[in-house]
């Protein structure tokens, strides 16, 4: 279902008008309500796909953000990708909209990481230490903001800490998910610009979750670290399964708070099997939806 603006590609000045947001809008409300078994096409891991709603075909990085400025929340999970024939411009296309399933994932990952730092240093205070303000950031030649990231209070740019956006640095933890017509590809691609030298993301982490089947699938990125394979956690994987990340990574650029001090080495777990439990009851509320 890949579709262009109504406009010829390059026929008028490229700007995000209200048109070109509502015929987005009920183009992935389509695509959200359809059911698997009917989508147009399979990618290459068998899940369904629709290809991408292409909200703008042509406009600078600068122009889109101050739009985005300008249209808070009018639109959400958008890349801008840069076209090869086109210097200093992108188009922005969207792949899905926000569901209860991207929600309910990522906050538990969130929350996840959260509740170990404060039993870490048996301290619920520790919570306050970090933030998590979705910021959209440049990575790379692409432009992305991701569904849940952690950062720690105090972090400042400087150093190896690099700009997000402003006076904002890169977050230190940043967490994706990809469900109905994200593919694996798609999700790996994005993580691998939050990882990139152009940023100081520490760890990123990645949730594909199948639409079509029960695959599920983690993949956890460290800076400095090897890669690893991605983690199948669908059904039927028995447990235990988890992905882990040191502490010391989420307070990467400021120091550890005195609570944590010592306990850099201290192992972060996302329980897997747990988070498929809320996957599946996600999906479950999400179904009514999309029938």
């Amino acid at each position: 279902m890949a579709t262009a603006a109504p406009a010829a590609r390059f026929g008028r000045k490229q700007v995000i008008h209200v048109t070109d947001v509502d015929r987005a809008r009920k183009e992935l409300d389509e695509i959200s309500k359809a059911s698997p078994a009917n989508a147009p096409s399979i990618d290459q891991n068998g899940d369904a796909s629709w290809g991408p709603v292409v909200l703008c075909e042509a406009t600078t990085w600068n122009d889109f953000e101050r739009w985005l400025n300008a249209n808070e929340g009018r639109v959400r999970r958008w890349v801008f990708e840069p076209l090869t024939d086109v210097p200093d411009k992108g188009r922005v296309v969207i792949y899905s909209i926000p569901s209860v399933v991207h929600g309910r994932t990522s906050d538990k990952i969130h929350r996840s990481i959260l509740m170990q730092i404060a039993l870490a240093g048996n301290d619920i205070g520790l919570i306050s230490s970090v933030e998590g303000p979705i910021v959209t950031c440049r990575t790379g030649d692409h432009g992305q903001e991701p569904d849940a990231c952690v950062t720690p209070v105090g972090l400042t740019i400087g150093g190896a800490v690099l700009a997000a956006k402003g006076v904002f640095p890169y977050p230190n933890v940043i967490v994706e998910v990809a469900y109905k017509n994200d593919s694996q590809e798609r999700l790996r691609a994005k993580l691998d610009r939050w990882m990139s030298d152009t940023t100081s993301v520490q760890v990123a982490i990645g949730i594909k979750i199948d639409a079509a089947t029960p695959r599920r699938v983690a993949i956890l990125l460290q800076r400095g670290q090897p890669v690893m394979p991605p983690l199948e956690f669908g059904h039927p994987a028995p447990g235990p399964l988890q992905i882990s990340f040191p502490l010391a990574s989420v307070y990467a650029g400021v120091a550890l708070p005195p609570p944590l001090a010592g306990l850099g080495n201290t192992l972060i777990s996302i329980d897997l099997i747990q988070l498929r439990t809320v996957i599946d009851e996600a999906i479950g509320q999400d179904m009514p939806a999309a029938q």
